[in-house]
């Protein structure tokens, strides 16, 4: 038999499987050791525990604005381009199916998380009051990763998901300088970059 011949597309898509779960694989096994450790023994009340996770998860949301407008899409010269994950993002861009340049690289990811503990543990003096903080947080990211993956591969019918993958796909395809939130749109209206100002035709399949 003939040897079957793939597309572009295809060799994009056929990557380890490993290296995209491995940072779903990495957190969640710190996140399952820091909430054994914070529900044992005297903590946050559940009422203080919800309200310091929607802190974290509304801290997820500006610390995901700040990266992907400031960092990831500073001008792209050669000083630029040497930012932590800037050149992947601009070849994310350029090339939004591939999948090796879909998720966040723990060498990127992890350095963030690590300061965003030790300052939150430093806030509020309190490391189990840090890892509902850092839930939040993480409940942020997780939805980030499933966004972006259904905004470039999915095929969810939930009208809630159709909405984030027309506003993040609107980023991509319209108006680069517009719609840097993946998980909420607020600090896109906080920061004045909601509004989409060069619109092109998005194709009926891609929203």
């Amino acid at each position: 038999m003939g040897k079957v011949k793939t597309t572009r597309r295809d060799r994009r898509l056929q990557i380890n499987r490993f290296e995209l779960y491995k940072p779903f694989v990495f957190y969640a096994v710190i996140l399952a050791a820091l909430n054994a450790a914070a529900l044992r023994g005297a903590g946050p009340s559940a009422a203080e525990a919800a309200t310091l996770l929607c802190g974290g998860l509304l801290s997820w949301g500006l610390i995901e604005y700040s990266i992907h407008r400031w960092v990831l899409h500073r001008d792209s010269h050669v000083d630029d381009a040497r930012l932590p994950g800037n050149r992947v993002h601009l070849a994310h861009h350029a090339d939004p199916e591939a999948l090796d340049r879909l998720n966040v690289r723990l060498a990127e990811s992890v350095p963030v998380c690590a300061a965003y503990c030790l300052l939150a543990w430093a806030a509020t003096g309190s490391w189990r009051s840090m890892t509902f903080l850092y839930d939040g947080l993480m409940l942020g990211y997780f939805f980030y990763e499933y966004l972006d993956y259904q905004a470039h591969h999915g095929a969810a019918r939930n009208p809630i998901v159709r909405y984030f993958r027309r506003y993040h796909l609107l980023h991509h395809h319209c108006d680069a300088e517009a719609r840097f939130g993946v998980t909420s749109p607020l600090f896109d209206l906080v920061f004045g970059t909601y509004r989409v100002t060069r619109r092109t035709n998005l194709h009926r399949s891609e929203v």
